[in-house]
């Protein structure tokens, strides 16, 4: 039996109401499920944007509702469960579970796993001290980084550049490992010299390093960079754009990770085609219903952080709008 989902209605987010799974007839038959992630969080207002250009054009009748979640571990067990139809995505975790790889053993492989598109992209800013003497990643070498607490989202980034850049946690002087909401304090007091910051920026943390002690993002570039995403193909590059934080002068060069909605092969190519025409003829409209949506391309919902077979469906719809070439 699925569980409760929010239908997305109205000009806000917050004003949702509960409807239960256990539907039957062609209301249940109709109704396309999105797994989310916490209501607090970035996936839940995406997923909402999705069901609002849905739910506006209803196409063969369909309608779209948001389950809430704890994120993609378990939006990959309704996925394959079937207790929803789409899901919003890590892209690192669309590949692992497709695999069955870490953090997915247990689950086993998922290789009903299908693409739909790409959305917005989760960047890292390596924010470095005044006076630290750090301006490029290879400066880290000696120095104490704080790179969050292990397990944490930070964490696994964290761990991605360093070892893009060559490096490892024993060639820092230490490893530091502070939740991100400590980062900031840290930094200030001169208790570490650098800190990674992960998300939708500007950030807050990361915001308040730069303006109360003049903490600065150092460029993500290395020598071997674009060998190891290869090896990594999750990664994608992106900026963090000038004004974003004070200080830069100019664009700096970052890596994301991208939230990407999946689906499954169950999962009709009708019901999929739908979905990303409904998104694609809304689509300036889409890009404004959240801030974390803003600056995405169409050409970037089709290919960005893509990793796993696409669906059918928006196969289908991409290639007929020339957007997967």
């Amino acid at each position: 039996m699925r569980r409760n989902i929010l239908t997305v209605a109205g000009l806000s987010f917050a004003l949702c109401a509960t409807v239960p799974f256990a539907q039957t007839g062609a209301a249940e038959r109709h109704t396309l499920v999105i797994g989310s992630g916490e209501v607090t969080g970035y996936y839940f207002p995406a997923a909402g944007a999705l069901c609002r250009v849905v739910n506006k054009d209803r196409p063969h009748g369909t309608s779209c509702a948001v389950a809430p979640s704890s994120g993609s571990a378990a939006n990959v067990a309704a996925l394959k469960s079937g207790e929803v139809d789409f899901a919003i995505l890590q892209s690192r975790a669309a590949l692992l579970a497709t695999n069955g790889g870490e953090g997915f053993k247990d689950m086993g492989p998922t290789p009903e796993l299908r693409a739909v598109m790409s959305l917005h992209g989760e960047a890292v800013a390596v924010m470095a001290r005044q006076g630290s003497g750090i301006e490029t990643l290879a400066d880290l070498k000696g120095k104490r980084v704080n790179l969050g607490r292990p397990g944490s989202f930070q964490r696994a980034m964290a761990e991605m550049v360093l070892e893009a850049a060559g490096l490892s946690e024993g060639d820092l002087s230490p490893a530091v490992e502070l939740d991100l909401a400590e980062e900031a304090t840290a930094l200030c007091e001169g208790n570490i010299d650098a800190a990674f910051f992960t998300g939708i920026h500007p950030m807050p943390e990361a915001a308040v390093a730069v303006d109360e002690c003049n903490s600065m993002p150092i460029p993500i570039k290395a020598k071997n960079l674009d060998a190891y995403m290869k090896r990594n193909a999750w990664l994608s590059r992106t900026v963090i754009r000038q004004g974003t934080y004070e200080g830069p002068k100019d664009d700096i060069p970052s890596l994301q990770l991208k939230a990407v909605l999946a689906t499954t092969t169950r999962v009709p190519v009708e019901d999929v085609y739908d979905v990303v025409k409904a998104v694609q003829a809304n689509f300036p409209a889409f890009t404004r219903l959240h801030p974390v949506l803003k600056g995405l391309t169409k050409a970037e919902t089709a290919k960005d952080g893509i990793v796993i077979k696409m669906h059918e469906g928006a196969e289908k719809f991409y290639g007929e709008a020339g957007l997967n070439k």
